[in-house]
């Protein structure tokens, strides 16, 4: 059994969650997709919940589109199999559209890969 420090673990999330920016950014839908669980509860802005393959669907269609995102600051704990990283950064989506978000992320292993499972966004003033 392979034992990680917890600070090795929490690096590993960041640099995940870091990479989904990037991803998003680019475009490359695939890459999200396998990051995401399959019960991914990802709760927006506005309150509205969407699934996995609700949002998938979003992003593949092009009706939402992320063009810039500034990751202003985040932090990760790890308990065990569950990590959660909360953080902050400045979202330009749509063409224009810019928010202020502050978000938690929740990640789970499974199958010894880190998947996102839940996702939440709130405005923030920053």
């Amino acid at each position: 059994m392979n034992v990680f420090s917890p600070s090795i673990v929490a690096t590993e999330i960041l640099n995940l969650s870091r990479d989904k920016f990037r991803w998003k950014t680019q475009g490359k839908i695939d890459l999200i997709e396998d990051l995401f669980d399959d019960e991914l509860v990802f709760i927006h802005l506005t309150g509205q919940m969407t699934t996995k393959a609700e949002w998938i669907k979003q992003l593949k269609s092009g009706s939402f589109v992320y063009n810039k995102i500034e990751q202003k600051e985040a932090s990760a704990k790890v308990y065990g199999n569950t990590a959660i990283l909360v953080g902050k950064a400045h979202f330009t989506v749509n063409g224009g559209s810019i928010y202020k978000l502050v978000y938690i992320e929740v990640y789970t292993k499974k199958n010894e890969k880190w998947k996102l499972v839940n996702l939440h966004t709130t405005s923030g003033n920053f």
